[in-house]
């Protein structure tokens, strides 16, 4: 009884991990603002974590949080997120120029 209960657990919590949760997309023009609209099928999100790679000559800002990428590091950023549609909005605020990749995540 209980190796079956213990499979039954293992094997839901496999398939509610399987989600489509993740995405990453990259930006290399920062002349303009930048927003990237996903989907998720997460049921009841309530974080959306942004890991960022690459670098900018200054400061951008990410959903309202001023940000600056260094070069050669993961930044990881936590943000408050509670529906499946999701705008992640970059704006270029003081930087000119660089390359970021961006890779979110909704639990």
């Amino acid at each position: 009884m209980r190796t079956s209960f213990l499979i039954l657990f293992f094997s839901i919590l496999f398939f509610a991990c399987s989600y489509n949760n993740r995405g990453s997309f990259v930006i290399d023009d920062f002349s303009r603002d930048t927003t990237i609209l996903a989907k998720t099928n997460s049921h009841s999100p309530t974080t959306l974590w942004l890991y960022i790679k690459g670098s900018t000559n200054d400061t951008i800002i990410i959903n309202d949080v001023k940000w600056k990428v260094n070069a050669g590091k993961i930044d990881s950023l936590q943000l408050d997120h509670y529906t499946p549609e999701l705008a992640i909005k970059i704006e270029h605020y003081k930087a000119t120029s660089g390359k970021i990749e961006v890779d979110y995540y909704v639990p």
